[in-house]
């Protein structure tokens, strides 16, 4: 089923939440894969990210609108069952979060979490360089990659265990991660074998360098669907047995210099027909329910 901006505002307010405090022991996600590209990179010379969210297949993903009671305006996809943590999302000064669990790293040690960094830095910020200047926030965060992206940058951050930070940045390229670490001084913090991350990891890479056409939001939509690299390997994972792990949704937003941001998201819940919407989101739109 597919829908577009017309009904957005009508769905997503069966699932809003009003924001009360901050979610702690936040769960970790069994897989994802979430790149960007930005700059000369996309036809709109602005920022298109975008994540395949795997885990459990049990569990549902749902869209949600945040009114929180003090700070933005915030759009995103939420899981359903594991404590209502947000699998990403936009705010409205144009700043997206999305993020992946650090599945090297041991369990025991990724369960650490004191607050739901995604969701704080949404509410909180509206730019990827004033993140930048508070990297003290991902102090709290369990071990995990993120995408912060606006019109004209994308940050990826990855979160090691003790706190250790690597940072990389563009405003004129691409950036792509999965669940595991890629920067040199934190690839001791991998102690688990990824070999399906690695393998993700390497066909999103391919995608981004061997196109030397500027992206479009249909080309990362069409990405997102790939399924050629096996059951467990593709960026679109469907399980090579009953109760593994497969996509559950894909979140993709593209944030133009000038204008509205415009979604897509694919949801596949459990026991339910895939649902698919898009089109611009206009937060001006949005007010809290009475």
């Amino acid at each position: 089923m597919r829908m577009h901006a017309d009904r957005i505002s009508k769905y997503v307010y069966f699932f809003i939440i009003i924001y009360a405090g901050l979610i702690i022991n936040v769960p970790s996600a069994r897989g994802c894969t979430v790149w960007g590209a930005t700059g000369q990179r996309t036809n709109i010379k602005g920022t298109i990210i975008a994540k395949n969210r795997d885990n459990s297949p049990n569990l549902s993903t749902h869209p949600r609108l945040l009114f929180p009671l003090n700070g933005f305006k915030v759009f995103g996809l939420y899981d359903s069952e594991a404590d209502g943590y947000i699998v990403g999302g936009i705010n409205e000064k144009g700043l997206a979060v999305l993020n992946a669990s650090a599945n090297s790293v041991p369990r025991e040690k990724r369960h650490v979490a004191t607050e739901d960094t995604t969701e704080l830095i949404l509410i909180a910020f509206d730019s990827v360089n004033a993140v930048l200047l508070r990297r003290d926030v991902f102090i709290k965060s369990h071990p995990a990659l993120y995408i912060v992206a606006d019109s004209s940058r994308i940050a990826m951050i990855e979160v090691a265990p003790g706190g250790k930070i690597a940072i990389k940045v563009t405003d004129n390229g691409t950036l792509a991660f999965t669940n595991h670490y890629t920067d040199a001084k934190l690839t001791l913090a991998n102690e688990h074998r990824s070999v399906n991350s690695k393998a993700r990891l390497k066909r999103i890479k391919n995608y981004l360098t061997l196109s030397e056409k500027p992206f479009t939001m249909n080309d990362f939509i069409v990405i997102s669907e790939d399924r050629t690299g096996g059951s467990d390997c593709a960026l679109w994972r469907t399980g090579s047995a009953s109760g593994k792990v497969r996509t559950l949704a894909s979140f993709i937003v593209s944030i133009p210099v000038s204008g509205l941001p415009e979604i897509y998201v694919k949801i596949s819940n459990p026991d339910e027909p895939d649902i698919i919407f898009t089109g611009k989101l206009d937060f001006s739109l949005f007010s809290m329910p009475e």
